[in-house]
């Protein structure tokens, strides 16, 4: 199984200094569009030098190709990040899912029957395969630097996880 990824899981990862997680968790491959990776090169701070780590080792870049048509009624609200993502994985045919935290293009994936998971799911799977100790930590820390987290998801994670 692959993944398919936007920015914003990446950039949060490379901020827990954990984006080794997704080489654990997803060994098959990580995959961004062109565009994803320019918006990572964008990126400011210290999780740059992490981001610019993963590019150059584990993070692949392909295009969308042979998108169908109805994909792109489907994605054509979103921003670029988030609707080439979602165009990516539409257009492959090997098993996938989606990291997105987005809810919009978490919906528009969901739409065209792709799996979706987001940031906070992706260190629920690092959990149970026993990669960290604990979950609701990790997004408290995301939130104190900033990453946008709803109290609905870390309590809806903390029950899930049975971190009271």
């Amino acid at each position: 199984m692959i993944v398919i990824s936007n920015t914003g899981p990446l950039i949060a990862l490379a901020k827990l200094n954990r984006l080794d997680l997704l080489q654990k968790l997803v060994p098959d491959g990580v995959f961004i569009p062109p565009v994803i990776q320019r918006e990572l090169w964008a990126k400011t701070g210290f999780e740059s030098a992490a981001l610019e780590a993963a590019l150059e080792s584990f993070i692949q870049i392909r295009k969308p190709e042979n998108v169908p048509f109805a994909v792109d009624l489907v994605t054509m609200y979103l921003d670029e990040g988030e609707k080439q993502v979602v165009r990516l994985a539409a257009s492959l045919s090997e098993p996938l899912f989606v990291l997105l935290d987005d809810n919009a293009g978490r919906k528009a994936a969901k739409r065209l029957g792709l799996p979706v998971t987001g940031t906070a799911g992706l260190l629920v799977s690092a959990k149970k395969q026993g990669l960290i100790p604990a979950v609701v930590p990790m997004l408290e820390d995301l939130r104190e630097q900033g990453y946008w987290l709803s109290d609905e998801l870390v309590m809806h994670v903390r029950d899930i996880v049975g971190e009271h």
